[in-house]
């Protein structure tokens, strides 16, 4: 009969590309996981289940039929475990998430460390990703939830707002529309950009929040695009252009000044996301319920995110007067 253990090695190999990458994800040591594959190749009467490819295994034909019954078979022996464990009323298990970067690095570990400190038994995985990648992991079950700052529009999920936060202009100290009176939209015609790269919510964003406020085509003068914070903001601290960024990832230096631009209010909101109707196990309904909580919602404004609003098919770009100020 074949070894849980030995399975949920396997996938992890095969997930990661690497022992060495399993081994960190597992806690074991690399000379362990290979020890365990090379005991699930045995226990298949030697049939190899991966090769390498450079400095990845990838897997072998045999590997590629053998890796959806491992999942099931994984999946099947961690739902009888946390069965058996309900009956005494603990919650266990690992929670599978995909984010992006600035997600991962703010709103995230705060919340599973509060989320733990009640369910100390439950360990989690965090991969960061571009959003179309993090949709692909949930639909692949690598992810079990992600957390993303554009709603997804698909029946098959259950959305969970977690709240939004004001996107800000930055220019470098001493720059013309920093000092007098706020400027308006149509003084930022002509005005070099730093935006983020195409494709992304917060790109669209900004885009439709300019061009909808001034009531036409707006002709965007961008001189960089990149997806880096640290870069956006330290270029325009260096007088590049005028920088857009969520407020939290705005740093707090002399270099930089903020922008209110009058008439224009862009934010940027996040929601948690999970496929509807499949067997979540009850660490992830139970991590769903604390993030819904008033305790999870008092966390999240803790951490500079206003409260949701609710979702009417625009999620960003909005302008001060379509948000009733």
């Amino acid at each position: 009969m074949l070894n849980a253990d030995h399975l949920q090695t396997f996938l992890a190999v095969a997930d990661s590309g690497s022992f060495t990458a399993a081994a960190t994800q597992l806690g074991f040591t690399q000379p362990a996981v290979s020890q365990q594959i090379r005991a699930l190749e045995t226990q298949l009467a030697g049939t190899r289940l991966f090769r390498r490819a450079g400095q990845h295994m990838r897997l072998t034909h045999a590997g590629d039929e053998l890796l959806s019954h491992a999942r099931e078979l994984v999946a099947l022996a961690e739902r009888a475990e946390r069965h058996m464990l309900s009956l005494q009323g603990q919650v266990t298990g690992r929670v599978e998430l995909g984010c992006a970067p600035s997600t991962g690095e703010r709103l995230l570990p705060t919340l599973l460390a509060a989320f733990r400190g009640r369910y100390s038994a439950v360990q989690f995985t965090i991969e960061v990703g571009l959003p179309e990648r993090l949709l692909q992991w949930l639909s692949d079950h690598i992810a079990q939830a992600i957390v993303v700052d554009e709603h997804p529009r698909r029946r098959s999920l259950d959305v969970l707002p977690l709240g939004r936060e004001p996107v800000v202009c930055l220019a470098a100290r001493g720059h013309t529309l920093l000092g007098g009176s706020p400027p308006s939209i149509a003084d930022l015609r002509e005005m070099p950009l730093i935006l983020p790269q195409r494709g992304t919510a917060l790109r669209r964003a900004l885009e439709e929040g300019l061009r909808r406020r001034v009531g036409g085509p707006f002709d965007l003068s961008i001189v960089l695009e990149t997806d880096s914070a640290t870069v956006a903001a330290q270029a325009a601290a260096d007088g590049l252009g005028l920088a857009f960024l969520p407020q939290h990832r705005a740093p707090k230096t002399r270099d930089l000044g903020i922008v209110t631009v009058t008439g224009l209010e862009i934010e940027q909101q996040w929601f948690l996301v999970r496929t509807r109707g499949t067997d979540t196990g009850s660490a992830l309904d139970k991590l769903w319920s604390f993030t819904s909580s008033a305790d999870g919602r008092k966390l999240l404004q803790r951490l500079g995110l206003k409260p949701a609003r609710p979702f009417d098919g625009r999620a960003l770009g909005m302008t001060a007067e379509e948000l009733g100020r």
